[in-house]
């Protein structure tokens, strides 16, 4: 007579604990984005042109917001495989990100050199 078979075995703990630092690399991002938008508005609220400054914070504050939702889901994500033993879904948030940010250092840049060029 067969044995009967036990609780699936539960993934090394070690992979979830991965995950969680990786999650909280994620919000660490989104949080210094916020940050940067808040400075943006309170220490350049005109740059190159009157609404420079507002326009470059909200796409921080934006950027900050998408990157933490966009961790959350990727952690929640990873959870769900690390728990079916199933390999992890490559994840397109990073290059969005990377997209995002370089779009807006690339904003800033422009109206930086606007408002130099102004004075």
């Amino acid at each position: 007579m067969p044995s009967p078979a036990g609780p699936p075995p539960h993934p090394d703990y070690r992979f979830s604990l991965a995950n969680e630092r990786t999650l909280l690399a994620w919000l660490r991002t989104g949080l210094a984005l916020v940050a940067g938008g808040v400075a943006m508005t309170q220490f350049v609220p005109e740059l190159g042109f009157p609404a420079g400054g507002p326009a470059v914070s909200v796409g921080l504050l934006l950027a900050g917001l998408w990157t933490a939702l966009a961790g959350y889901r990727r952690y929640v994500r990873n959870e769900r495989a690390i728990a079916a033993d199933q390999p992890l879904q490559p994840s397109v948030a990073a290059r969005w990100v990377t997209g995002l940010v370089a779009v807006l250092v690339v904003a800033l840049l422009v109206l930086v050199v606007a408002e130099v060029v102004r004075r």
